[in-house]
C-alpha cells in the first residue's frame, strides 16, 4: 500500500510540475504577445502618415520621394505635390513655353506661382496677367532626383496651404484653402465675406473679412454691405464700416474703401497706414513698401506710410510687360529694382525708388517692337538687357518733308545714357536658352554687348556714387 501511495504522490508532483511549466509558458507567450503588440503599435506610430483636409492619403501609392528629409528640414517635390492640393504643374517659366528643368510653376484657376532652382524668390500672379508679386523664402529651391523641391514654407505659400510636419508623430498635415474657407464659413459666429480669392488668402494668416449680416444682401445688389476684419478666433480688428476690403498678401495689409469711394491702407492689427484719400491703390513692390496711387485719373507712387514719392500727375506708371515676353519681367513698375517708368502727355521718363527724376520726361517710349519680316531668324521684342542693366529707349524725330522717324538707344538703371537714340532697331535672339543682342545702325548690324564693352565705361556709368551723366560712345544721331 505504501508503494501505491508513493507512486500516486510522484504522479501528482509530476502533474503539478507540468501544469506549472504550462502556466509559465502561457505567461511567457502572453508577455511575448504583449511585447509584439507594443512593437507593432510603436512601429505603426513611427510609420509616416499623411493627411489632406482630414483624410488620410495612402502613402504606398504616393511617390516615394514626394518628401525628402534633410536634417531638420523637410523638402517637398513641387510638381508631385501639386495634384494632391488642386494645382497643375509645368516645367519652365509661366508663359515662356519652354521645358527648362531649372524652372517650374504651379497653377489653379485663381493663381500661378513660379519657382527657379537655387533661388529664394518665388513669384505669384493671376493667370493671364504679368503683374507679379515676389516673396522671399528662407531657403532656396533645390534639385533632388532631377526634380525641383521647396520647403514646407515655400509650397504652403505657393499653393495657399496650411501645412505642418509633426516629427514626433511622423505626420504631415495639409489643409487646403477651399477647406479653410468652408471651415470658417461654417464655424465663424460672424458672417464671413470669402467670395473673393484675395480675401480667402487672409485665412492663412489668421485673418478673415466679415460683413454685415443683411438677409438677402449680396455684393451685386443695391443694398450697401459693410465689411470689417476679424481674427479667425473671432476677435474684432476693424469694425464693419467699409464698403470694400481687399487683402494684400505681400504685406498682410488691407486696401479699404469708404462709402465716399476713397481708398486707404489698414494693417493686420487694425492700424491705418494710409488715410482713405485715393481713388485706387495697388501694391507695386512688397519689399519697398510702395503703392501705385490714383487721383482723378492720374497716377503717382506712395510709400506704405503714406509718404508721396511721385505726385499723382502721370497718365501711366509702369510698362506693358506683355509686349516683352522674352524679358520675363517680374515687376512692370520697377525695372532693376530702381527705375520707375512714367508717362505724361505721350512722353516717357524715369524716376528712381527714392522719388528722384533720373531720366527727363522727353522720350517717345521704352522698348523696341521687333519686325520679324526683316530677318530670317525669330527675333524678340526687347526692353531690357540684364547683363548690363540696360533699358531700351526711343525718340521720335522730324526730318525732311515733315516726316517722322523713330530711333532707339539705351540707358542704364540709373537713367544714364549708354547709347544715344540713333539705332534703326535693337532686338534679341534666343538660341539654346541663351540670348544674344543685336542693333542696326546705318545699315550695319552690331552685337550690343561687344559694342558696349568696347566703347562705353559701363562700370563708371553703373556706379551709383557718380552724379555726372557720361555718354562716351561713337554713335551720334545723324537724322536730327
Amino acid at each position: 500500500m505504501e508503494i501505491i501511495g508513493s507512486n500516486l504522490s510522484k504522479k501528482e508532483q509530476k502533474n503539478k510540475r507540468m501544469m506549472k511549466w504550462i502556466i509559465i509558458m502561457i505567461i511567457i507567450l502572453l508577455l511575448i504577445s504583449i511585447a509584439l503588440g507594443i512593437v507593432i503599435f510603436y512601429l505603426r506610430g513611427q510609420a509616416f502618415k499623411f493627411t489632406i483636409d482630414g483624410t488620410s492619403v495612402n502613402t504606398s501609392q504616393m511617390p516615394s520621394d514626394l518628401f525628402i528629409f534633410e536634417g531638420e528640414e523637410v523638402y517637398v517635390s513641387i510638381r508631385d505635390i501639386a495634384s494632391y492640393v488642386g494645382y497643375r504643374s509645368y516645367n519652365g517659366g509661366y508663359r515662356q513655353y519652354t521645358e527648362k528643368t531649372n524652372q517650374c510653376y504651379v497653377q489653379n484657376a485663381n493663381e500661378v506661382c513660379t519657382f527657379e532652382q537655387d533661388s529664394t524668390t518665388i513669384y505669384k500672379n493671376a493667370p493671364d496677367e504679368m503683374d507679379y508679386e515676389a516673396f522671399e523664402l528662407a531657403l532656396p529651391v533645390v534639385n533632388r532626383n532631377n526634380k525641383l523641391y521647396t520647403t514646407i514654407e515655400g509650397i504652403s505659400l505657393a499653393c495657399n496651404l496650411s501645412m505642418a510636419y509633426d516629427a514626433e508623430d511622423n505626420r504631415m498635415t495639409i489643409y487646403t484653402l477651399p477647406y479653410l474657407v468652408n471651415y470658417y464659413t461654417t464655424n465663424m459666429t460672424q458672417t464671413v465675406a470669402l467670395d473673393d480669392f484675395q480675401n480667402q488668402k487672409a485665412l492663412r494668416y489668421g485673418l478673415v473679412v466679415v460683413q454685415d449680416a443683411i438677409e438677402g444682401a449680396t455684393s451685386s445688389s443695391n443694398t450697401t454691405i459693410n465689411y470689417g476684419i476679424y481674427s479667425t478666433t473671432g476677435q474684432e480688428i476693424v469694425g464693419m464700416r467699409y464698403t470694400g476690403i481687399e487683402f494684400v498678401e505681400g504685406n498682410q495689409e488691407f486696401i479699404v474703401t469708404t462709402r465716399e469711394g476713397k481708398v486707404g491702407i489698414v494693417t493686420a492689427d487694425g492700424t491705418t497706414k494710409v488715410n482713405p484719400q485715393y481713388d485706387s491703390l495697388k501694391q507695386m513692390d512688397r519689399d519697398l513698401n510702395m503703392y501705385l496711387a490714383e487721383v482723378n485719373g492720374k497716377y503717382g507712387v506712395i510709400e506704405r506710410n503714406g509718404k508721396i514719392l511721385i505726385y499723382p500727375e502721370y497718365d501711366q506708371i509702369g510698362i506693358d510687360a506683355e509686349d516683352f515676353p522674352s524679358n520675363e519681367i517680374k515687376n512692370q513698375y520697377i525695372l532693376y529694382e530702381n527705375a520707375i517708368p512714367v508717362q505724361r502727355d505721350g512722353r516717357w521718363g524715369l524716376y528712381d525708388v527714392r522719388g528722384n527724376l533720373i531720366l527727363p520726361i522727353e522720350y517717345a517710349g521704352f522698348g523696341c517692337i521687333a519686325n520679324n519680316n526683316t530677318n530670317t531668324q525669330t527675333i524678340n521684342n526687347l526692353l531690357l538687357i540684364p547683363e548690363i542693366k540696360a533699358i531700351v529707349v526711343s525718340r521720335t524725330y522730324t526730318i525732311e518733308n515733315n516726316r517722322t522717324v523713330t530711333y532707339y538707344g539705351l540707358v542704364n538703371y540709373l537713367g544714364k545714357e549708354l547709347i544715344v537714340p540713333a539705332l534703326t532697331t535693337i532686338y534679341s535672339v534666343t538660341e539654346n536658352n541663351r540670348d544674344t543682342y543685336s542693333m542696326l545702325y546705318n545699315g550695319n548690324t552690331m552685337d550690343v554687348l561687344e559694342y558696349i564693352n568696347t566703347f562705353v565705361d559701363i562700370e563708371t556709368l553703373n556706379d551709383e556714387e557718380q552724379t555726372n551723366l557720361i555718354t562716351t560712345n561713337s554713335i551720334t544721331n545723324t537724322a536730327v
